[in-house]
């Protein structure tokens, strides 16, 4: 353990000669009296006033303790082992146990996951988007009728008010790529969903709460969009490539298959943003006044289901709970420049086949 020379003196008092150790905790400084007797004064490291100790050529130390104390070396090793010694100390208890090596694979790995991670918040979605919309419909309608296909064992299906609504809704002459199908569901839920490539699900429910073929038409029109839109395909390109991102980061094979198998089920409540149920909105307003089928279907389609939500209390409908906010989706079609501006017809051939689905 080497020891230093020095000068120790209390503020405004004299020098004493001083020897100077550096020990695990603290400063060891020692002293004699006025009589010639030997003592010790202890700092800790805490107590040492951070500073630049090397000045004009002299270590300069001082301690936080009222009077302020002083220590003065000649020597620039005493100076940089100090400055060392509270350095070591002022690392974290991490950056005490891990080398600089281990401390570069910290800092890689870090790197790794923000990149991972990063790519899963934004890269994968874009991706997703950009091959969604470069799928082929005939693709599309493959996806649909598969997904279809596998849901169909879980329908009870109501053979006359599916021939009904097919029948209404090409009444409605909306051109389209898709060749659009429509089939009613025996179910106690207002909901309705479209699947890629021109299914579109209607749970009979929503049906009776209807008063008129105006909220009908509205209903189709929004799920159409999602159709012509490639909304849906675009939302389970989305879901699914998330998830399948995270399992071939994480070589979990087995969970690709059951992201696949999931596919149909979760389409029932496949989420869109806000934008994509927007725009399904307001175009199938633009249908509805084009056709000039009165634009107040969709407000009370609307509060038919702002209805069904309080009723279903902390658990609403899942094609409620997936949408943006009831009151706000009334406020822009009521403020859409497009409403009813074409003006208001009645059209009786969907009337009549409004009423043989209601009471069919």
């Amino acid at each position: 353990m080497d020891a230093y020379s020095g000068k120790y003196y209390l503020q405004g008092g004299q020098e004493q000669e001083a020897t100077i150790l550096f020990l695990k905790d603290k400063v060891s400084i020692g002293l004699r009296d006025e009589h010639g007797n030997p003592r010790v004064l202890y700092w800790t490291y805490d107590q040492i006033i951070r500073d630049n100790f090397w000045k004009r050529g002299l270590a300069v130390v001082r301690c936080s303790t009222y009077p302020i104390q002083t220590i003065e070396v000649e020597s620039k090793e005493f100076a940089d082992r100090l400055e060392g010694i509270l350095h070591e100390r002022e690392r974290s208890w991490i950056s005490r146990v891990l080398n600089r090596n281990q401390w570069r694979m910290i800092r890689f790995l870090l790197v790794f996951f923000l990149v991972i991670i990063g790519a899963y918040i934004w890269l994968v979605p874009f991706l997703a988007e950009r091959l969604a919309k470069r799928v082929p419909a005939s693709y599309e309608e493959r996806l649909g009728d598969g997904i279809y296909n596998a849901l169909q064992p879980t329908f009870t299906i109501d053979p006359s008010k599916t021939a009904y609504i097919n029948d209404f809704f090409r009444e409605l002459q909306i051109p389209s790529n898709y060749n659009i199908r429509i089939t009613v569901v025996k179910e106690n839920i207002a909901n309705a969903f479209a699947m890629p490539g021109g299914h579109i699900i209607v749970y009979d429910k929503i049906l009776y709460e209807m008063s008129g073929y105006e909220e009908l038409a509205a209903l189709l029109s929004h799920e159409f969009t999602h159709v012509n839109e490639r909304h849906t395909t675009r939302a389970l390109f989305r879901q699914q490539a998330s998830s399948l991102f995270i399992s071939i980061i994480f070589g979990d094979i087995g969970t690709i298959g059951n992201v696949i198998a999931s596919n149909a089920d979760g389409l029932k409540s496949l989420e869109y943003s806000r934008n994509l149920e927007e725009d399904a909105d307001k175009n199938g307003l633009k249908i509805l006044n084009e056709r000039k089928i009165d634009c107040n279907g969709f407000v009370r389609l609307f509060e038919l289901l702002k209805k069904e939500t309080e009723r279903a209390g902390a658990q609403p409908a899942e094609w409620i709970s997936s949408h943006p906010d009831l009151e706000k989706r009334i406020a822009y079609t009521k403020s859409n420049a497009l409403f009813n501006k074409n003006g208001v017809e009645a059209n009786e051939t969907l009337k009549t086949l409004f009423l043989k689905m209601k009471t069919d």
